[in-house]
């Protein structure tokens, strides 16, 4: 199954939209993984950064993930 983002229109990234707290979130564990030597610096940073994004945008968006199935991804 493959999941597809469209966008439609200018992202806006508010204090306290979902867009905001996925991006602040992916931050927080893309520092992290920096600081313990895990995924921030692969040879595909870009590809790293989407997926990452990707994925804390799922979970602050739905209020029923499998966390487990979506790190497999």
């Amino acid at each position: 199954m493959v999941d597809k983002t469209e966008i439609s229109k200018p992202i806006e990234i508010k204090d306290n939209s979902i867009e905001r707290v996925a991006f602040d979130l992916m931050d927080r564990i893309a520092y992290l993984e920096n600081a313990t030597g895990e995924g921030y610096l692969k040879p595909n940073s870009r590809e790293y950064f989407l997926k990452l994004y990707n994925q804390c945008h799922k979970v602050v968006n739905r209020t029923s993930v499998d966390i487990d199935k979506l790190l497999e991804e």
